[in-house]
């Protein structure tokens, strides 16, 4: 009976015809009331000079009792002082806190300096942690709401800046590192440090790098004429003719190869002949020894030894391993000499008598350079690796020739756009230019010396423009306009890609302290490099680059920071 049941029941129920529900109405989204407005309410009910109760107060701006009894509640429940509560818990105290915080994001944590867990330790310490929610997964969306937000300030502050931007022509950085398993582009402008373009890619060939440089720029009123790098094929076939600009080879590469290919075998050279020295002083001060030792010890039967035939020979090998010893430390200092004489010569006014360098003379100082080089890389023995170091950057100097040349030529095109007299021409060309160009160069000095060489090489230059009479008889408005346009003429000098090289070594820094460094990321420490940054001077690489100043980055994500969230109330669990 139980079966046949259960059938029956079954088929009535296949049986059954089936009725649509109706679709809820629209509900109402739910409500929350912000933290600054709590705050805000709460401190004006609190310290209202009329004193009403807290009823006739949130009858008369339409919150209900029981709530505003309950933000009561909460605050005086809060476990601090007294008098941090009553800040904290103010509209003026919570304005601090959000200051606190996103001070704390964009100093510490954006950057990659800390992690998140160290922030929270931070704000623990703080006491920060009574009116801060202190859980990761409160801080780590509160960090990604920041990373948003720097990345569209920059989408909102580039087109503005563009728009006022003078067009002009710039150059270029570029080169490539490999942070993850493939490799980042890096291409900054000089003169302002702004990174125009850093992202990962999937190749490193011309066309990418025409691609991302065109990208980069877009909406900017520039125009590339120049990059440095190093020998790159990529690079170099994408600013021949992707951009159809000159290219210059990077100095600290070519110095770095020298180095590589001389260091080794001059420094073994001179421990070798250390060696011998010191075996050759030993055998003479041994027989000297013996000799004492023979005159202060008991008679000996039959003739004494002719120490002196001994003595004569072995301090002859001493004094001809010194003399070895005393040219392998010159040759090798002669090397290094050369090898940074390489910087001093490739500019193109002279350090020393700051006069203007034709490229007929750098190619013959170069070259000189490098027979001292050669010279002390054969007496070295180098093997053919490091001749062939020696023997590219040989070849490369027609290029660093032709670099030198092509700036003059840019010199005389400014010149030939200028309304002034042959002169004012002859002035700006011989004494303005060095005057700023020298200016500009000693704050990049290799060590403090240099810096001061350099800056009593400025003060020479600047004595000598003044004493000038045309310079004399030039208004103040007309010095202005020669001197900008000295700095434009001194900025497109670019000898070296180091500020890639820089920027490459902080992105490892970044990539190691994070445990990996994603293209979001990337992004947002390109926009703090170029607006946040300053240099001594308080001055951003986007105000050096647009030529004016941005919205401050702080204060635009303090307007736009959501609300801090609270602590989250404590939980009693069971014994």
């Amino acid at each position: 009976m139980g079966t046949v049941a259960l059938g029956i029941a079954t088929r009535t129920r296949a049986m059954t015809t089936s009725q649509a529900t109706e679709l809820p109405g629209p509900s109402q989204d739910p409500f929350r009331w912000e933290r600054s407005q709590i705050v805000g309410l709460l401190d004006q009910a609190l310290h209202d000079p009329e004193r009403p109760s807290l009823r006739a107060f949130a009858a008369e701006h339409e919150v209900p009792s029981s709530t505003l009894h309950y933000w009561k509640r909460r605050r005086d429940q809060i476990d601090a002082p007294d008098p941090l509560r009553h800040f904290y818990e103010s509209p003026a105290g919570l304005d601090h806190l959000r200051r606190q915080v996103l001070a704390a994001y964009l100093d510490f944590q954006q950057p990659g300096c800390v992690g998140i867990r160290l922030l929270l330790s931070f704000f623990e310490h703080c006491g920060l942690a009574p009116f801060l929610a202190c859980s990761f997964g409160a801080q780590h969306r509160l960090a990604s709401a920041v990373q948003s937000l720097i990345l569209q300030y920059e989408q909102e502050q580039r087109p503005k800046l563009a728009a006022c931007m003078p067009a002009r022509k710039i150059s270029l950085c570029e080169d490539e590192t490999y942070l993850l398993s493939f490799p980042c582009l890096v291409a900054i402008e000089p003169v302002s440090d702004f990174i125009v373009v850093e992202c990962y890619q999937p190749h490193r060939d011309a066309a990418t790098w025409d691609r991302v440089v065109v990208q980069g720029l877009q909406g900017l009123p520039v125009e590339v004429n120049q990059v440095s790098s190093d020998e790159a094929k990529g690079i170099k076939a994408h600013v021949k003719d992707g951009l159809g600009a000159h290219h210059s080879p990077d100095l600290m590469h070519l110095q770095q190869d020298l180095h590589q290919a001389t260091s080794l075998p001059l420094q073994a050279q001179v421990d070798r002949a250390q060696e011998h020295a010191t075996q050759a002083e030993y055998q003479a001060f041994l027989a000297v020894y013996r000799q004492i030792e023979y005159e202060n010890g008991p008679p000996c039967p039959g003739r004494p030894p002719d120490f002196a035939a001994r003595i004569e020979p072995l301090q002859e090998q001493m004094h001809l391993a010194r003399q070895a010893l005393a040219a392998c430390q010159q040759s090798q200092q002669e090397v290094k000499v050369a090898i940074r004489g390489l910087g001093d010569d490739y500019h193109p006014f002279d350090a020393s008598k700051a006069e203007v360098v034709q490229p007929e003379a750098l190619h013959k100082r170069l070259r000189e350079r490098l027979d001292v080089i050669q010279e002390g890389a054969d007496a070295a023995g180098v093997n053919d690796k490091g001749q062939h170091k020696v023997n590219r950057v040989r070849r490369l100097l027609p290029q660093l020739v032709a670099t030198l040349a092509w700036f003059w030529l840019q010199v005389a095109q400014l010149l030939a756009a200028k309304g002034w007299t042959e002169g004012q021409k002859e002035l700006f060309r011989q004494k303005v230019l060095a005057w700023v160009y020298w200016q500009q160069a000693s704050k990049r000095g290799r060590d403090a010396k240099h810096r001061q060489q350099l800056r009593e090489l400025v003060k020479r230059c600047h004595e000598a423009v003044q004493a000038d009479p045309l310079w004399e008889e030039m208004s103040e408005g007309q010095r202005q306009e020669m001197l900008q346009a000295a700095a434009e003429c001194a900025g497109r000098w670019v000898r070296s890609s180091s500020c890639v090289e820089g920027r490459n070594g902080v992105l490892r820094l970044r990539h190691h302290g994070r445990q990996g460094l994603d293209s979001k990321a990337l992004a947002v420490l390109t926009v703090l490099h170029n607006y946040a940054i300053r240099r001594a001077d308080g001055i951003t690489a986007a105000e050096r680059f647009f030529g004016q100043k941005p919205d401050d980055l702080f204060e635009w994500l303090l307007e736009r920071l959501p609300e801090l969230p609270r602590p989250a109330k404590s939980r009693k669990h069971a014994a």
